[in-house]
């Protein structure tokens, strides 16, 4: 059913039911201000913020980023309700345990994510990662790289980094005004801003959210200068040392894969700071319309070929 729960509520019932800041009430607000339509489900048992998301055609699809969470059948019940719009053609779902239900043709979410447990005292922590990892943060240290909070007024640097980074590795990077969004509805109390500097010059930046016990990485990029500085690792122990300092419980470095030689060098990364994989069932499509959905397929694997 449509959720009533008030924004304190909702949070309180995504947190008890493990969910991530995907899940959140101010991701939510965060995906409203993308002119995107934003839909709420609970119930005793359940709960999942499920956003609507264009296709060609004037057609649609429901995607409910990590989750549902709880019953994912109680909400499944729900989501069927979509198939009375005739231009919503599937709701994809990645709930935290596998369901019944045919697995979707692409996983929007890494399957597997490192994670790092800040329970521990600094000295654990450091001792439990790689020796490189170790060194490279001394090094950078030594180097003089600083880290510091950032702000609103920063966002236009750190996006020269983000976009530096998605040039460099080809890939695809959301427009500038994503991230000032993004800082207009989750900051202060859901978003940090992390910059690595040397004599006042951004070499490094990220994102990092905050939501439940858990700090996670969300967006990063580096420059090529001074790449011998080892600016990010530096970063990302300063990051861990703040969401260690507010009490969170877990660091998410994010996605990893061992299968993408495309995500070697970034898996390798995280892990040499140490922590455990969690690992997830990935995304399934609760499918409306067959014959559309059969459309839609089939207009994926032609993009691909002409992107080939």
């Amino acid at each position: 059913m449509i959720s009533n729960l008030s924004k304190e509520s909702w949070d309180a019932k995504v947190v008890e039911l493990g969910g991530s800041i995907l899940q959140s009430w101010a991701w939510g607000r965060f995906t409203e201000s993308q002119n995107k339509k934003v839909y709420r489900f609970s119930d005793s048992d359940f709960a999942t913020l499920a956003l609507e998301e264009p296709l060609a055609g004037g057609k649609k699809f429901i995607y409910c980023p990590r989750g549902p969470l709880g019953n994912s059948q109680s909400a499944i019940l729900d989501l069927k309700k979509f198939s009375e719009d005739n231009s919503i053609i599937f709701s994809r779902i990645e709930p935290l345990q596998p369901v019944d239900l045919p697995r979707a043709i692409k996983d929007i979410q890494p399957l597997s994510n490192w994670v790092l447990n800040l329970e521990k005292t600094e000295e654990e922590l450091l001792i439990g990662m790689k020796p490189k990892t170790r060194y490279n943060i001394n090094l950078a240290q030594r180097k003089g790289v600083k880290v510091r909070e950032g702000g609103q007024a920063d966002l236009i640097d750190v996006w020269q980094l983000f976009l530096e980074t998605a040039k460099r590795n080809n890939i695809r990077l959301h427009p500038q005004s994503y991230y000032f969004k993004m800082w207009e509805h989750l900051s202060p109390a859901n978003l940090k801003i992390l910059i690595a500097e040397y004599e006042g010059k951004p070499l490094s930046a990220m994102l990092m959210t905050l939501f439940g016990d858990t700090a996670t990485y969300l967006h990063g990029g580096s420059s090529s200068r001074m790449k011998e500085a080892m600016a990010p690792y530096v970063l990302h122990w300063e990051a861990i040392r703040l969401a260690k300092q507010l009490g969170y419980k877990a660091y998410d470095f994010g996605g990893i894969s061992t299968t993408n030689t495309d995500w070697a060098g970034i898996t390798r990364f995280k892990k040499g700071f140490g922590g455990y994989e969690v690992t997830y069932p990935g995304a399934y499509d609760l499918i409306y319309s067959p014959i559309w959905y059969n459309v839609y397929k089939q207009g994926r694997k032609l993009m691909k070929v002409i992107r080939s």
